[in-house]
């Protein structure tokens, strides 16, 4: 396989660039004249740091959990079945008009579908 060099051509007629003589260059000045230099770097405010709000009470935290707790019904708690006969044969009937078997994996989506929809 040969390989070429650029060295053996001669440049071509339309590479050839003509610069200009340096007694025909002018300097054209545009732009402000001022000669005071130019500050580039960009001024950011200072700002004190923050502080940080108190910390919630240990007492408080543990009060407002134990009020949750207690006033929590079974309404509310989607996994606690309020009769278990009547849930379990509205997942039964949920699975057969959703067309999927009732079985062990099937059997929560089910029931939950059967409690959202209120059948029990």
């Amino acid at each position: 396989m040969t390989t070429r060099s650029s060295r053996s051509k001669a440049p071509a007629k339309g590479d050839i660039q003509v610069t200009p003589e340096e007694g025909r260059i002018e300097n054209i000045i545009t732009g402000d004249k001022s000669t005071e230099p130019v500050n580039l770097e960009v001024q950011t405010p200072t700002e004190e740091p923050i502080p940080a709000p108190e910390a919630t009470p240990a007492e408080k935290i543990q009060t407002d959990i134990r009020d949750k707790l207690s006033n929590r019904s079974v309404d509310e708690n989607i996994f606690v079945p309020s009769n278990p006969v009547a849930l379990e044969k509205a997942a039964e009937q949920v699975a057969k008009e959703c067309g999927f078997e009732f079985n062990r994996g099937t059997s929560i989506g089910a029931r939950l579908m059967a409690r959202a929809q209120q059948r029990f």
